[in-house]
């Protein structure tokens, strides 16, 4: 049993403790994402035709930077020769495979598992490459989802964005698990295990195809649990035991409008995911917004997140090691899309 293994859903969702518990595991290798598949799919425009060994290889290249430039550092360093030569076809999906097989050769382990929940998007081309890939689609109230969003600097802020991309990628995730077949996809919620760790754990192991092992509790003694929480405030919480009491926050840190607004745009997706509404006999307007509410919203975002850089970059080990990162992205797609324009003849 080698076939991939993809956690998907929404950022902020409980992921990162998904993937110590599966990490902890000693067949199953969960590096933390570098996210390839988000970063890299916008800029495929700018490498030209990939069947041109020159551009392949430059695109080989910018990915094994980024994942060196990773502020959650990996140990192994991508070998790029190795990645051309063992790559299935001439695309980005090709790439991002063999970079995962060559953590999972490094790790020792026989398969390897992706936290970039981004990959709710891709699940059809998985499928075609792997079909016999997993898919744990791990669900939180959305609610408490925009409680930890408020302080993260890894997504929008705001709980009207926050209900947004909420309520596209439930509905994404709802889609195939209403087309997947039980045993390609699992429906996780986050609630669930904190109820219940053990249980549901062994739940996904049988899921899997996998043993259930007791070290997999244990996940927060381990040392990918110690780096995890020293890294990043947004990222404490994975270095502890399962914290049972992490449900319901919207309630006490969310305000009444904030939880109204939410659930005027996600309330169906909540609904149809088994979460109660506090405002049920709310209009849902999804999709409408004035001008004025427009405006606010972006203030509102704007606010909260020069708020919670100024606290993690205070606080946070990661902060120059992320900026990097995000300079050296910046740098590829000005750079990518000077030598595309100068390659077309336009300067």
């Amino acid at each position: 049993m080698n076939d991939p293994i993809f956690i998907i859903g929404t950022e902020r969702s409980g992921t990162n403790l998904l993937r110590l518990i599966l990490n902890s595991h000693s067949g199953i290798a969960v590096p933390h994402p570098p996210h390839i598949m988000k970063f890299f799919q916008p800029l495929l425009p700018l490498y030209g035709d990939l069947s041109q060994e020159r551009n392949f290889r430059r695109l080989i290249g910018d990915v094994c930077r980024v994942v060196e430039l990773h502020p959650y550092s990996w140990e192994m360093r991508p070998d790029r020769e190795a990645v051309f030569g063992n790559a299935e076809d001439r695309d980005l999906m090709a790439v991002y495979f063999e970079v995962y097989d060559q953590y999972r050769a490094y790790a020792g382990k026989r398969r390897w598992a992706c936290k970039s929940t981004f990959m709710i998007e891709h699940v059809a081309e998985v499928l075609r490459r792997r079909p016999g890939a997993k898919f744990i689609y791990m669900v939180r109230d959305g609610r408490d989802v925009a409680v930890s969003a408020k302080s993260s600097i890894f997504n929008r802020c705001h709980a009207y964005y926050v209900a947004e991309l909420w309520s596209r990628e439930q509905r994404l995730g709802l889609s195939w698990l209403s087309r997947l077949p039980a045993e390609r996809i699992m429906l996780l919620k986050y609630e669930e295990l904190l109820r219940d760790p053990g249980c549901v754990t062994e739940r996904i192991c049988s899921f899997l195809g996998e043993p259930f092992e007791d070290r997999m509790l244990e996940y927060h003694r381990s040392g990918e649990a110690s780096k995890s929480g020293g890294l990043s405030l947004s990222w404490k919480n994975t270095s502890m035991p399962v914290m049972r009491d992490n449900a319901g926050k919207y309630r006490r840190l969310l305000s009444e409008k904030e939880v109204l607004l939410f659930e005027t745009v996600a309330g169906e997706e909540l609904k149809e995911l088994g979460y109660g509404l506090a405002f049920p006999g709310a209009p849902l307007e999804k999709g409408r917004m004035t001008p004025g509410a427009r405006f606010s919203y972006r203030a509102g975002d704007a606010l909260l997140r020069i708020r919670a850089e100024a606290r993690h970059m205070l606080r946070d080990k990661s902060t120059a090691d992320r900026l990097k990162k995000l300079g050296y992205l910046r740098y590829l797609r000005l750079m990518r899309g000077l030598q595309r324009f100068a390659g077309a003849g336009m300067l």
